[in-house]
């Protein structure tokens, strides 16, 4: 069944799929040609079951061995032509449906279990993370003027862009919802002189940020807690949170708008900066749930805007950003590359393979599958901001 149904779709390119029989099934035509053995016939029934679980699960394993091309060259080829595969197989299209219904289920983010789940990811080895990010170690996407900007370059851009968005000044006080290593809480207080709190759930998180901002001499600027947000009880002039908002669930997004507005002084401005679906509501991928982001979520549009309205907030601006994470995560992996032998000295050789496929992944979703950045901005009062744009360029 599963050959049967990789003959309907329509590949931008060749591949070849050895089974476990060694016969060869041959689709498409012109570059890049791919070559793969499925080197058993239980990992070609689970694919053809659920291929987003288990096509990494069987890179991963070894169960599916490239014989020519690359692995970032299959996942451009299968990303490509993902709709279409949905559309030929009906076990699938009930599937993808019982998950996107049970989605709620998936994303059990109470305050327990949040802190759990970015412990699973936030705090392995931090040396990893040094490896293939930028020098401030900003894990998100980063703002690229034009493509051959280099990615220190481009990650500083996107600091900038954010806070000209905000257009904090050194009376405020700011709040940095999910603030990473203190990269962005840190730039703020150096550009502006205002004073800024930044709250993780990630231990590794919050002791490297809390070092950093006393090696930069910024103590009395910044404030580093390790903190849920829902317990965060002061008022702030200017709310920042980056890349973190994937790990609300769409079962909390009314708690954590009311909170932000809850929160916000009467002169106060709110800027959300997350990974969105450009199309309705789908359910996270069951591999990234897995091994990657454990209660994870890439919200829509639809359902952010949902959220605000039920709680009468002012949205004032919304920019989406189409490829800056596709050219971010270009970066991430060709580091990662770099890095293969300490990254296998650090963990092993499937856990190396884990992270290649969730860069080249989460790179084709942004190229293949309809993936963008939102940057979202709320303003206690309309009347907060200037009536263009303008200040935020010049």
């Amino acid at each position: 069944m599963l050959y049967n149904i990789l003959g309907k779709l329509r590949f931008n390119g060749t591949l070849e799929v050895i089974d476990s029989k060694g016969v060869n099934h041959k689709y498409g035509n012109g570059d890049p040609l791919v070559r793969i053995n499925l080197i058993n016939k239980s990992i070609e029934r689970k694919i053809f079951l659920n291929p987003s679980l288990h096509i990494g699960e069987a890179y991963m394993n070894k169960e599916l061995v490239i014989e020519h091309g690359s692995i970032e060259d299959l996942i451009n080829l299968i990303t490509n032509c993902y709709d279409d595969f949905i559309s030929n197989n009906n076990f699938y299209k009930f599937y993808e449906y019982l998950s996107s219904f049970f989605m709620h289920f998936q994303q059990i983010n109470k305050l327990v279990n949040s802190k759990n789940n970015v412990a699973h990811h936030y705090d392995i080895d931090e040396n990893l993370y040094k490896l293939f990010l930028d020098r401030d170690m900003q894990y998100s996407c980063a703002y690229f003027h034009n493509e051959n900007i280099n990615l220190d370059q481009a990650q500083k851009d996107k600091k900038q862009h954010i806070i000209n968005k905000l257009q904090i000044n050194q009376n405020m006080k700011v709040l940095d919802i999910g603030c990473g290593w203190g990269g962005m809480a840190i730039e703020i207080a150096k550009l502006t002189g205002a004073k800024v709190k930044g709250i993780t759930l990630s231990e590794n998180q919050f002791k490297t940020a809390s070092e950093r901002a006393q090696q930069e001499g910024l103590s009395d600027k910044v404030k580093f807690v390790l903190q849920d947000y829902r317990n965060e009880k002061d008022t702030y002039d200017r709310i920042v949170s980056v890349g973190m908002f994937e790990h609300v669930g769409v079962k909390y997004f009314n708690t954590y708008f009311k909170k932000a507005n809850d929160i916000l002084k009467d002169n106060g401005v709110f800027l959300l900066h997350t990974i969105g679906q450009r199309g309705k509501p789908t359910a996270t991928s069951p591999w990234i749930r897995k091994y990657i982001f454990p209660g994870g979520y890439i919200p829509s549009l639809s359902e952010i805007l949902k959220a605000t309205q039920k709680l009468n907030i002012n949205v004032t601006d919304v920019e989406i950003l189409r490829l800056h994470y596709a050219h971010t995560l270009s970066h991430w992996y060709k580091n990662v590359k770099l890095n293969r032998d300490k990254i296998i000295n650090m963990f092993d050789e499937r856990f190396y393979r884990m992270w290649e496929f969730y860069l080249l992944a989460s790179k084709y979703s942004f190229i293949n599958m309809g993936n963008v950045v939102f940057q979202i901005q709320i303003a206690k009062n309309i009347n907060n901001l200037p009536l263009t744009r303008n200040y935020i360029y010049n």
